[in-house]
């Protein structure tokens, strides 16, 4: 496999599933896990565990979007969830010196982790590299046209019954994914929730690694 970040940053994302948030919004809809990734300071957004998160999920399709000056439209109720976060990241950064670092993320995480890229890279500091599993669309060809020199990453889990449906949402015209397209094959056996859920993205990220 090519990718030096698919493997380690995946990992780091599972187990931010039994960590404890280095850093939450005051609304509880974004989670942000940090440690090392190959001497890299990683903040990694968290997966959807409060009521809270779940309501933006489930309404992803049909939440407003917010049309950036630069980065056209973006999802909103992301773009809202994470701006605390980017603060806290920000002041974080700030106090090592501004080293190199990643982001990554999960599903409504993946989507927060692009879209903090895409602020990131606003004030002129974006983060070497970010990967994103199985995100929503979070904004159009305009992001993407803003991104397209910046090393970002997603993925696709595939099987005989199709791809992963969070991938394919919101069914807005023009929107889109931004970064490099990794599809991951899993078992013809795994359902609808099981082709998004972490042991099959984890099970299929290592296959490819090995």
């Amino acid at each position: 496999m090519g990718d030096p970040y698919l493997l380690p940053l995946c990992r780091a994302i599972v187990a931010s599933y039994s960590d404890v948030p280095w850093f939450q919004n005051p609304s509880r809809t974004c989670q942000v896990y940090k440690s090392v990734v190959l001497d890299h300071p990683c903040y990694t957004f968290g997966p959807t565990r409060t009521w809270q998160e779940w309501f933006v999920d489930f309404l992803a399709p049909d939440i407003p979007n917010f049309d950036h000056p630069v980065l056209g439209p973006v999802h909103l109720g992301f773009w809202n969830d994470i701006a605390t976060s980017i603060d806290a990241i920000c002041a974080d950064l700030s106090a090592l010196g501004w080293p190199s670092y990643l982001l990554a993320g999960h599903s409504k995480g993946a989507g927060e982790a692009i879209e903090g890229h895409a602020r990131m890279q606003l004030i002129e500091h974006p983060p070497l590299a970010t990967r994103a599993y199985e995100p929503p669309c979070v904004g159009t060809g305009k992001l993407s046209a803003f991104l397209a020199a910046q090393d970002i990453g997603w993925t696709k889990t595939v099987n005989a019954t199709g791809v992963d449906l969070v991938t394919q949402v919101p069914h807005w015209a023009e929107w889109c994914h931004q970064g490099v397209e990794t599809q991951l094959r899993v078992p013809d056996s795994d359902g609808i929730a099981q082709k998004h859920e972490w042991p099959a993205v984890l099970a299929a990220v290592e296959a490819l690694a090995s």
